[in-house]
């Protein structure tokens, strides 16, 4: 079960180039703290993506760093997904500003493969 810590994003964040400082830590340290819960992982995900892509978590690099943590999550879960799709997919939570988490979670969805 992959449970990132607040440090690990950081390192994302510092790992594509970015400082790793905050713009609204309040609203990463919300979205880590429902890791502590017992919700189904793609919905975990989706709080992360929501604080990164709608709340601007980081200074800069948001978009690549949400990009980075759906990847590590998919690989944790041995998901494999569609990396095109999914780039658009953070491309356009981010675009519109998409802040329902049922609705991320069904836009990620759609970039997993099926077998």
């Amino acid at each position: 079960m992959y449970k990132p810590s607040k440090k690990d994003l950081i390192v994302i964040n510092q790992t594509i180039g970015e400082l790793g400082n905050f713009s609204n830590e309040g609203s990463l340290d919300f979205a880590l703290s429902l890791l502590k819960q017992r919700k189904p992982w793609l919905h975990e995900l989706s709080y992360l993506v929501r604080s990164l892509l709608v709340d601007h978590a980081f200074q800069d690099g948001n978009k690549r760093t949400a990009l980075a943590a759906i990847l590590t999550y998919f690989a944790n879960y041995e998901v494999e997904c569609d990396e095109q799709k999914m780039t658009e997919t953070v491309y356009k939570i981010a675009k519109k500003g998409v802040k329902d988490i049922n609705k991320i979670v069904r836009l990620m969805e759609d970039g997993i493969l099926r077998r």
